[in-house]
């Protein structure tokens, strides 16, 4: 029998942190690498929920929406969203003179989950990041 080539072993290794951020990095600019590993490890569970555990499955998922996201990063928003985000959140992923905005990692893999299964079937994931933050925010309170 022949051992697997090394892309092989390397594409059947399951996900971690470190792993998601490689292979979302190989495709995007590191600009989206903004996210710490606390937030990129809340999306192991979603992605388990979907049956992407390995690196192989997370890399077709990312290709196969590749320029659809790349597309939505592109639209150019009003001055005044512009600069609400900009107060609201910080500097990260907004571009104040071209009026656009880039997703991080955690974003940038949701999307994809998006159009490759529904906005409907993950909207679950949607509700229970909203609770969380709800607590986080009520916490700091």
């Amino acid at each position: 029998m022949k051992r697997p080539n090394a892309r092989a072993r390397a594409d059947l290794a399951p996900l971690t942190v470190a792993t998601i951020r490689k292979v979302v990095l190989s495709m995007y600019h590191r600009r989206h690498d903004y996210w710490t590993d606390a937030d990129i490890a809340e999306l192991l569970p979603e992605l388990t929920a979907f049956n992407i555990t390995t690196v192989k499955q997370l890399r077709l998922l990312m290709k196969r929406h590749r320029r659809a996201l790349l597309r939505e990063e592109r639209t150019k928003m009003p001055r005044a969203q512009t600069l609400d985000l900009l107060a609201g959140g910080g500097w990260h992923g907004i571009d104040v003179h071209a009026n656009t905005s880039w997703f991080a990692i955690g974003g940038l893999v949701r999307i994809s989950m998006e159009h490759e299964f529904g906005f409907e079937t993950m909207l679950p994931f949607h509700e229970i990041r909203d609770a969380a933050m709800e607590l986080d925010a009520e916490a700091q309170t």
